[in-house]
């Protein structure tokens, strides 16, 4: 499934947030950074929703971007009735210090109707260097 934004409809129903977020260097030959993090997604909407996908845009401080689309949301399909809570943890791997993480879900109503979320931005405290 194809979830170019300018094709699917956007559904503002869901709340989201990001509640933890924290970054981890990994030093060797090449250092690694890694971002974890928490997303909490609340159905704000009268009506079910279901979860049936996820698209990241990824980019790095050397201007590099990555885009990333998987099918299920944390390898669930999750089904949200009104006033649900869904949680899932995660990170992404980057080569350079990254700059920009968002993501945005898809899925479909209670009607089989399909639809993509605004983009949930990561604040830019996810990527400063802890201190040591």
């Amino acid at each position: 499934m194809s979830t170019e934004a300018a094709t699917l409809p956007i559904l503002d129903a869901l709340s989201m947030r990001v509640t933890l977020a924290g970054l981890r260097i990994t030093r060797g030959p090449e250092p690694l950074y890694h971002v974890f993090f928490r997303i909490c997604l609340h159905n704000a909407a009268g009506f079910s929703v279901r979860l049936k996908g996820r698209k990241w845009l990824l980019q790095d401080s050397g201007g590099a971007s990555r885009i990333i689309e998987a099918a299920q949301v944390f390898n669930q399909d999750p089904i949200l009735p009104p006033g649900a809570v869904f949680s899932c943890s995660g990170g992404q791997t980057f080569s350079r210090l990254p700059v920009n993480m968002e993501v945005r879900f898809f899925g479909e109503d209670q009607w089989g109707r399909p639809f993509i979320t605004p983009a949930l931005i990561f604040p830019r405290h996810c990527f400063r260097i802890p201190r040591a």
